[in-house]
């Protein structure tokens, strides 16, 4: 059965390593949900936060041919009981009048996010949080007219240390 697994992978951080990472999820035909790569506390190693959709055999080929790309130094699949991970969206929301704009800051409070912005009638919103609460929000706002929206990918971290 296809479910949501995250991935870890730790590289050598050169070019084209994205690019063959990826493209072994297009010849499977995996669609990858989210991606986020960064630097990690170590100096020129990147880390790799991918999301994708698949049955546990699927997962298993595509950790496999990961772990064989030369800059791959760690690569992983965790479910996500095992995981801390978040994302940032941010929101323009519509705020034409005083009154709208006093709704969309109570909503902004209520739902532990803040109000980076503002402006004539509009304003820009950061909500952190999992996939639910940023959609949730999303539904919320979505009366005021929202203008603009935009995530990052999922970031996370084991909840255990690694050995």
């Amino acid at each position: 059965m296809e479910q949501l697994h995250t991935i870890s992978v730790f590289t050598e951080n050169s070019p084209g390593v994205l690019h063959r990472i990826t493209v072994l999820f297009t010849r499977r035909k995996v669609n990858i949900e989210s991606l986020t790569v960064s630097e990690t506390e170590r100096k020129g190693i990147s880390r790799f936060t991918i999301v994708i959709k698949a049955d546990s055999e699927m997962l298993e080929k595509i950790v496999n041919q990961i772990a064989r790309i030369v800059e791959v130094l760690d690569v992983s699949a965790k479910p996500n009981s095992d995981l801390l991970f978040k994302e940032i969206a941010f929101y323009r929301v519509m705020a034409p009048t005083p009154d709208k704009r006093s709704q969309i800051e109570d909503l902004s409070r209520r739902y532990n996010s803040t109000i980076l912005h503002l402006s004539e009638n509009s304003l820009v919103i950061e909500k952190t949080g999992n996939e639910e609460e940023v959609n949730s929000l999303y539904l919320l706002l979505e009366p005021y007219g929202i203008q603009e929206f935009v995530r990052s990918g999922r970031i996370g971290i084991s909840k255990e240390q690694f050995s």
